[in-house]
């Protein structure tokens, strides 16, 4: 018995050591940060914010991946299954990590238990952003324009949310449009900007600098308030769209398994990189608020929107896909 209960001990003391040394020696090679959206879009600049954060915390390269398509799906199954030693990164919008999985019949990844949450970056309100050239400078201008011209109005999507947000207007509006999908929002802001649609939902980091070049016209906020950091911008709740309160966020996620030390280790260099005061204040310029949360808040944020887009699937009479 006594000789039992000592191999038991030096079993474990064994495992410990081992676990402090594999943290120790982390990393042991160049970050990988996959992202599920094109470059320019909100997600990709938050990536590489990490990216160059992580290079300062660890002295090693971390190699940005821009994998777009499928709502985001392609990244998120290329990270799920990448392993799980903490080299591998999910720098991702709310779309892959929470929205696919209302918005899609079938998924080659779960993201609540393909992942592990570690820190939401920012959040922002989708913004409703149209062609310089349409003639409407408020929300109710615009579906009055819509029903003079039902079915002759694009509108343009990048995300499942984004996407979402055209359907939603649509259904309390109670106007008809046509959507043309794409792989990111900065491919339809870019469209948008040419007059190939003549509408989109975007977030404010994409949208916003174009916003304030005078090249497209936001009209209206998917905030209940105000948002902050554009109070000039009324919601589109106060401009009689009931209701209309849509939110787009960015994220971390690990492939499920990582050992606990190396996620503490990741997570501390990666809150580091995202509240250096010179981002914050670079973000706040582009639209969105810096909200680091903890990995279980992240998760509750996740559960919770995953059912706000089935309610919202309902109200805009969309089918899973």
């Amino acid at each position: 018995m006594i000789d039992r209960r000592r191999f038991l001990l030096a079993s474990t003391a064994a495992l410990s050591i081992g676990g402090a040394a594999k943290a120790d020696s982390f990393p042991n090679g160049p970050f990988r940060i996959i992202v599920p959206f094109g470059p320019g879009s909100a997600t990709d600049q938050s990536a590489r914010n990490v990216a160059e954060g992580l290079n300062r915390a660890f002295g090693v390269a971390a190699v940005v991946e821009n994998k777009p398509g499928a709502n985001g799906a392609i990244a998120a199954e290329v990270a799920a299954k990448a392993k799980p030693d903490g080299q591998t990164i999910f720098v991702c919008s709310n779309t892959a990590a929470a929205s696919n999985v209302a918005m899609m019949k079938s998924l080659p990844y779960d993201p609540l238990k393909d992942f592990d949450p570690v820190t939401i970056i920012g959040r922002a309100p989708v913004f409703m952003i149209v062609n310089s050239e349409v003639e409407a400078k408020t929300a109710p201008e615009f579906a009055a324009l819509c029903k003079r011209h039902p079915g002759k109005i694009n509108f343009g999507s990048g995300s499942a949310s984004t996407r979402i947000s055209g359907e939603l207007f649509k259904a309390k509006a109670g106007v008809d449009m046509v959507h043309v999908p794409y792989k990111s929002t900065p491919a339809a802001l870019q469209d948008l900007m040419a007059g190939h649609v003549q509408m989109c939902f975007a977030d404010p980091v994409t949208s916003l600098p174009q916003v304030k070049a005078g090249t497209v016209r936001c009209l209206g906020v998917g905030s209940r308030g105000r948002y902050k950091l554009t109070p000039d911008i009324p919601t589109l709740i106060e401009q009689g769209i009931p209701d209309f309160e849509l939110m787009t966020w960015t994220g971390i996620l690990l492939p499920h398994g990582v050992p606990q030390p190396i996620q503490a280790k990741l997570r501390e260099a990666m809150i580091k990189a995202i509240t250096d005061p010179a981002y914050v204040e670079r973000q706040a310029q582009g639209g969105s608020e810096i909200s680091p949360s903890s990995p279980e808040e992240m998760r509750q944020i996740m559960v919770a929107e995953i059912q706000l887009y089935r309610d919202m699937m309902k109200v805009a009479g969309i089918e899973p896909e």
